[in-house]
């Protein structure tokens, strides 16, 4: 495995902060000693001496070491919440990339939710939670110093630890099921919550509510009651715990007293015990009550391990000459995760640089499913894509997304503006945006707009109609003058007009010889094509000259514009 993992550079970044909040640990429990120490000095000197003046003195010692534990506390907690934001610029960028990586299997949506974990872990390493074992290995020493008052205030602390601990494991495995079930059905319910909100015209024109709304209630019901039965054992079981914990510190007053009167201890040892026995019990009890959160977090950190891990099985990525346009599928098939059934079966098909190829057939042929092989949006299971000769896997990623553009049969327009869609959001000159869109003949409708290109979309981009956005999403496709382009339907959402700038547009990136692959039932976009590929269940029947193909057409079809 690769030294420079993101995972493994996040732990390098993270060692010296995380040693820093070690070391203020040290210093803080050395001086939170000031205070058993304090405790014996008033009830065994300045009690029997009646010193005022000692009094005062050890007051403002222990003052000072007071407020420097304060001190040190804030640093220490101030340092975990950098140590956060390091996750957060650490990770955040590798599992984005991850989330839009190609990959052979897995659900894409599922990956969206290691966002979340994301949010989780960072939010644990910022609370309190990592404090509670940090302070752990501090035990030893406050036992160590209940061993100097006397062995018998050592062997009950360690009974009182020993039963904390026992009611941590405890814990752990009562959480353990109820937190994997929770986190399990609450990814369930957020997936279908963002599902309704993708679709809510659909839903509210053909009267889905109230079907939705008991769903949603009911996943709902579940994700709740997932949470309440761990958290209810967490919440019992701290309570047992914290209840414990000022037991034994009281009780360890009553043995001090017990020592006392047979003259082993001081009175002064007494309250000291008690202190330093509630100082050593403090980060278990924590323990106890971060359970919860670290359990999730813990798992959160395991699928953010886990998809990372994903990419460094992936083929490594080179950064190749510029691409001619030569696209080759050697006997590609593809099936989508969770099916059977290979919706692309055994595909083969060549296309040379400058040739422009439409696909045609039936719904559910598979000829999306082609497009996106074309352009490694999606990684065959069997064979190879190949452009200029290269598998698309080693591609690397930034160059790859220059050679090729890619308009799907269902427009994605992101939020922001116009400006910020065309240029991909990346740093495109406003000559390389306005030439995209003039390209794709978009340039004209874009200045009407109001804002012009900086028409600000919202996360549906509402705002245009689908025309509009087909042919905004056409204009950030040919960002750049890529040497393959691939449209999807591309004239789906068209009036005559845009149908007429989209024929003009592929006619003219067929002088600039580039490769164009269109996926299309209209005649007209066969008409300017070179050749034409048929598919039909998922298998690729014939690939012939467009002129042949549209002789073998009936006049009804071709009049008809589709074929």
């Amino acid at each position: 495995m690769s030294q420079t993992t993101p995972i493994r550079r996040t732990i390098a970044a993270i060692a010296s902060p995380l040693g820093w909040v070690a070391g203020f640990s040290c210093l803080s429990n050395l001086i939170y000693l000031a205070a058993p120490i304090y405790m014996m000095q008033i009830y065994d000197r300045v009690l029997h001496s009646r010193g005022v003046p000692t009094l005062l003195l050890l007051t403002l010692a222990v003052a000072i070491c007071y407020a420097a534990y304060a001190i040190l506390d804030a640093v220490r907690g101030r340092i975990l919440a950098g140590i956060s934001d390091i996750l957060e610029n650490r990770l955040s960028a590798a599992v984005l990339g991850r989330m839009t990586a190609v990959r052979r299997g897995g659900s894409p949506a599922a990956s969206v939710h290691v966002a979340r974990d994301l949010d989780t872990v960072r939010q644990f390493i910022a609370g309190t939670g990592p404090l509670a074992f940090i302070d752990l290995p501090w035990a030893p020493i406050y036992l160590a110093a209940l061993a100097l008052l006397h062995p018998t205030l050592a062997v009950f602390a360690i009974a009182a630890s020993v039963l904390l601990l026992g009611l941590t494991l405890v814990s752990e495995r009562a959480a353990r099921g109820p937190m994997t079930e929770a986190g399990r059905v609450a990814a369930r319910s957020y997936m279908f919550g963002e599902a309704v909100t993708r679709h809510v015209d659909c839903a509210r024109t053909m009267g889905l509510g109230a079907g939705l709304t008991a769903r949603w209630r009911q996943l709902r019901g579940e994700m709740l009651a997932a949470q309440n039965a761990a958290s209810h054992r967490s919440v019992v079981l701290g309570a047992i715990g914290k209840g414990l914990r000022l037991f034994f510190q009281s009780a360890i007053l009553g043995v001090g007293a017990w020592l006392a009167i047979h003259d082993a201890i001081s009175a002064g040892a007494i309250f000291a015990g008690s202190l330093l026995l509630g100082r050593m019990l403090a980060p278990i009890e924590a323990m106890i009550g971060a359970w919860r959160p670290t359990l999730a977090a813990k798992g959160s950190f395991g699928r953010i391990r886990a998809l990372l891990a994903e990419s460094e099985r992936d083929l490594k990525t080179v950064t190749l000459p510029a691409p001619a346009g030569d696209v080759h599928l050697e006997t590609v098939s593809w099936t989508p995760p969770g099916l059977n059934r290979a919706v692309v079966r055994g595909v083969a098909l060549q296309i040379q640089a400058g040739a422009v190829l439409t696909i045609v057939g039936p719904s559910a042929a598979g000829k999306s499913t082609i497009a996106r092989l074309l352009v490694g949006a999606i990684r065959p299971d069997a064979g190879t894509a190949r452009l200029d000769g290269a598998d698309l896997a080693t591609w690397e990623p930034g160059q790859l997304g220059k050679a090729v553009g890619y308009l799907p049969q269902d427009v994605a327009l992101f939020p922001g503006t116009i400006r910020d869609n065309i240029a991909r959001f990346g740093e495109a000159t406003d000559e390389d945006v306005v030439a995209a869109a003039k390209a794709a003949r978009a340039h004209d409708l874009i200045a009407h707009l109001p804002d012009g290109y900086g028409t600000v979309l919202d996360e549906t981009a509402a705002s245009l109609s689908g025309g509009q956005k087909q042919r905004i999403a056409l204009a950030r496709a040919l960002l750049g003058d890529p040497a393959l382009v691939v449209m999807d339907e591309p004239n789906a959402n068209l009036d005559s007009d845009g149908e007429a700038a989209l024929t003009e547009c592929v006619l003219d990136l067929k002088k600039r010889k580039r490769t164009v692959v269109m996926v299309t039932h209209r005649a007209g976009l066969v008409r300017i094509s070179d050749y034409v590929a048929t598919m039909r269940d998922g298998a690729m029947t014939g690939v012939q000259r467009a002129t042949e193909f549209m002789a073998q057409q009936t006049p009804a079809v071709v009049a008809g514009g589709r074929v």
